[in-house]
């Protein structure tokens, strides 16, 4: 839940950069026997073995973490996990970690109202969360978690200051995230079967849809939540 929190100081950038051209680096230089490791998904899952149960709960305490913080993407957390778990022990071990950490945020609106999500999110997120609580009822709501390019964290919180009932929440909020973390897991599951030039590919895909939303992706998002809007109030036959 990335909104609303503090400008990043600029020597956290720094440190950040120095960190990514430190892996650039040190993968130019040892990439054949990083992707001779890789490319043989029997010999990681191997290593992960010898984790024995840190393993599902590191994956797990990241997208919980993901969740409230937004370190790092879910998307990138679930393919990690499919990779390593499969399609489906990799999908439970992720969703356990992301209805805990939906479960969280809805509970800390319900018992804690608008001052405690003012300072989770800070006072200009505020009016987003507002818009968000009222636009629409459940239908709204389960459209924002299925949809991509959606603020489905922050709607976690704003359906904690909505009536919605907490099974209704944890419904609806399990049914519309499930497809979108088993997709992530499911590409991460198949990666070893992709040859290095289409590597090539999609790290430049990657990095133009990177661009993308970072200068459109205020309007994508608000154009996905019209669309959400218009199919919740659409009157049912």
């Amino acid at each position: 839940m990335a909104e609303g929190k503090a400008p990043v100081r600029g020597w956290v950038w720094l440190i950040a950069g120095a960190i990514l051209v430190a892996l650039i680096a040190a993968l130019v230089i040892w990439w054949r026997p990083v992707y001779a490791f890789l490319a043989d998904p029997h010999q990681v899952r191997a290593w992960v073995e010898t984790l024995g149960a840190w393993g599902p709960l590191v994956i797990a305490l990241l997208q919980l973490s993901q969740v409230l913080l937004a370190p790092i993407p879910g998307q990138a957390i679930g393919a990690v996990s499919g990779y390593l778990y499969g399609p489906w022990l990799g999908t439970l071990y992720s969703m356990i970690g992301l209805v805990l950490g939906s479960v969280i945020l809805f509970w800390l609106a319900r018992r804690f109202g608008r001052p405690l999500a003012v300072r989770l999110i800070g006072k200009p997120s505020m009016a987003r969360l507002d818009d968000l609580a009222g636009r629409g009822g459940a239908l709204f709501f389960f459209l924002v978690w299925l949809f991509p390019f959606t603020p489905d964290d922050m709607a976690c919180l704003a359906a904690g200051l909505t009536p919605m009932r907490f099974r209704q929440f944890i419904t609806l909020m399990f049914l519309g995230r499930l497809p979108g973390v088993f997709v992530s897991v499911w590409v991460g599951a198949n990666v070893a079967r992709v040859e290095p030039v289409w590597w090539a590919v999609l790290f430049v895909g990657i990095a133009l849809g990177a661009v993308v939303l970072w200068r459109w992706g205020g309007q994508i998002q608000q154009a996905v939540l019209r669309f959400a809007e218009e199919l919740s109030d659409r009157p049912r036959s």
